[in-house]
This record gives structure tokens, sequence and C-alpha cells, in this order.
């Protein structure tokens, strides 16, 4: 069974999404979601998944911490069962060699991976409007709207670990800088490039979507996964403006999500 990326890692330091981190001079209260969307799914332990398929759950690999067969999911207030789980066969972790000094090679090696994982449900949920996902290739410049119950903090001093233990649902909005393969990028901006609600994802964040609108249809185009790092690693500091972050990209693992479940009907 896959392991949680990073595990070493993450014991001395949060590195894989981390909750919402917001602007400094935006009051806090602006960036607490009125409702969750329907889609959004809290998984076992911590972080999200969405529900795109009436049978079918996406979510970050690094989520997977064990043989989830025959566990209870829930949604919007009903009871599921995990049939199965399929983690991408480009899942992989980073040797430990890799967890300490400068960051370069661990940033190089995390672009190497594929941090997605699909779950099956016993039964079919008919209760909650499935998310579309985004399939075109022009994600560099969309504006996204994102969800997370993970901890908070803002630009100016950073993410406060602790506050991941409220489990306080947030939402923010930003843009993508970057495409770089199989993945995503945004930026904690401030100033006149920043948006209203700008904000990046904090610990307890993974697999939370980022939502591109199009012609009033909303669909989920990443999750997500880990922050970027530049310099010796034991001095990074996760929230403060500048910062960016890496998110799966949909659109990059569509054959493999259609194969999957086209397979596994």
């Amino acid at each position: 069974m896959y392991k949680v990326l990073l595990m070493c890692l993450l014991a001395s330091f949060s590195f894989s999404s981390l909750a919402i981190v917001t602007r400094h001079d935006v009051p806090k209260e602006s960036y607490i979601a009125k409702q969750a969307p329907e889609y959004l799914i809290n998984m076992p332990g911590e972080g999200h998944g969405v529900l795109f398929d009436e049978q079918w759950i996406v979510t970050v690999a690094h989520l997977i911490f064990g043989d989830y067969q025959g566990r209870d999911i829930q949604i919007q207030g009903k009871t599921f069962t995990i049939e199965s789980v399929f983690i991408h066969p480009n899942a992989k972790q980073a040797d430990s060699s890799l967890y300490s000094g400068d960051a370069k090679p661990l940033m190089d090696f995390m672009k190497t991976t594929s941090d997605i994982a699909l779950i099956k449900l016993t039964t079919p949920v008919t209760h909650v409007k499935p998310l579309a996902l985004y399939t075109q290739k022009d994600e560099v410049g969309q504006f996204i709207t994102a969800f997370g119950r993970g901890s908070t903090g803002n630009g100016v001093d950073g993410s406060i670990y602790e506050t991941k233990r409220a489990k306080i649902l947030r939402t923010m909005t930003n843009k993508i800088d970057l495409v770089d393969g199989n993945w995503i990028s945004i930026s904690l901006d401030q100033g006149k490039n920043a948006t209203a609600l700008e904000g990046i994802d904090g610990s307890g964040d993974s697999g939370g979507p980022l939502v591109i609108t199009k012609n009033g249809k909303q669909y989920l185009a990443g999750m997500f996964s880990w922050d970027y790092v530049e310099g010796d690693l034991k001095s990074f500091k996760h929230g403060l403006y500048g910062g960016k972050s890496y998110q799966v990209r949909i659109s990059s693992y569509i054959d493999w999500i259609n194969t999957t479940l086209a397979k596994h009907k």
C-alpha cells in the first residue's frame, strides 16, 4: 500500500498541502465558507476528496494511509462504503536522503510523482451532484475558487499549524500562475496582484478542490497537494507572501481516470 508522501519530513514541519492562509488586510471571517459544496468529501483522518461521478471520488494519493476497502465515508449526511481504491501507478515516495539540506532535489523529485487516487463506492450517490472534471489544457491565467478545513494564518505571519484542529471550512480565490507537467501552481500574492479573497492552501487542506467556472458551470481543475520550497528545508516557513504551492492537474489524468472507471464499472 502506498505510504503517505514525505512522512518523515512532515514529522519535523508541515510540507504537504497545508489549511487556507489568507491576506493580512482582509477580515479572516470573510474566508469562512457559508456552506460546504455538496461535492466536497472529508477523507478519513484529514484532507478532502471530490465526488466527480455518482460512484467515484478523486483525491490525492498521499491521503491514503492504509487499506480503505470496506470503510465508511460520509457524503452530505449519508453513509457510503468504500469498495476499492486505485492509486496511480506513478505515485512514489521520496528517499529519506532528500528530507534535509537544500530543497531543490526534493522539489525535482516531487514533480516526477503522481499524487492522485480514485475511490469507488459500493453504491451510487444520488442525492449529490458530482463536480465535472476540467479537461482543457488552458489552465494558466484562469481564476479558481478553492476550499479546505486545514490550518490558517496570513501572508505576513504565515500558517499556524495548531489552527487545523478547529477544522473550519474556508474558501479562497487565486489565479493559476503556471503549468508544470502534471501540476498547476498558485502563489500567495499581495497588493494589486492579489484577488479579493487571495489565499493559499494550509496544513490539512490536501485534496481540496480548485474549481474553475466557465459559462456558468463549475469544473474541478486541481487538488491541493504540496508546497514549493526554496533554500534549506529546515528554514522553510509556510504561508508567507510570495510562497507557492503545487496542485494535481486534473486535465493531465483524464485518460487514466476514464480507463480506470471503464475497467471497474
